[in-house]
């Protein structure tokens, strides 16, 4: 009876999403071929972009049924997922792998590398700025799925949603909020995040 129990609640506990963004590596493809990127998820849309038989690291933003969601050039189109491979490794919000954020008005940007312990933030008036030790660290939890990085001056408050940097067509998977502590003031900044390459 017991093992009866258990098997009905095992079975009825939802399995875990997959979290995107998240990093892909086409198979498949011919090595005299490519993976196009279409215009909607679609076989008969038009193509917008391609990528290479042997390409790594593709960031996957979302999915579309059969279709992942990718940027290519200035926008974002539609690659078949039948010929993506989700790359090992853990989820973004588990705040292990590198990340690449920035926003406009002002612009903007944080690198963020954990593997270092480091980040860097930086304006357009910065000509060379120092990498600064991360002071905290806060993962996503099965019942909280946003993050946070502790900064020098404040916090960087990561959460999956759909972003866009307000002058291009392409889509972020991440998107962040940066609130500011420092003696130059306090202040919040906002924008979206990528996965970088280490």
């Amino acid at each position: 009876m017991i093992r009866f129990l258990f098997l009905c609640l095992f079975l009825t506990l939802p399995l875990k999403a997959e979290e995107f963004p998240a990093l892909y590596a086409v198979t498949g493809v011919s090595a005299d071929d490519v993976l196009n990127i279409r215009a909607r998820p679609d076989a008969g849309a038009p193509i917008i972009g391609s990528l290479a038989p042997n390409a790594t690291g593709v960031e996957v933003i979302a999915t579309s049924g059969t279709w992942a969601v990718v940027n290519s050039a200035e926008g974002s189109g539609y690659a078949a997922l039948r010929f993506l491979r989700r790359e090992p490794g853990p989820d973004w919000n588990a705040l292990q792998t590198p990340l690449a954020c920035f926003g406009t008005e002002p612009f903007w940007s944080l690198e963020i590398d954990p593997q270092r312990g480091e980040t860097r933030f930086m304006t357009p008036d910065d000509q060379a700025p120092a990498a600064e030790k991360i002071s905290g660290r806060w993962p996503a939890q099965p019942w909280a799925q946003s993050a946070a990085i502790g900064l020098s001056d404040g916090i960087a408050v990561l959460a999956g949603a759909e972003c866009s940097d307000g002058m291009s067509d392409r889509s972020y998977g991440i998107a962040v909020d940066i609130f500011r502590t420092g003696p130059a003031g306090g202040g919040r900044l906002s924008g979206c995040c990528l996965l970088a390459q280490p």
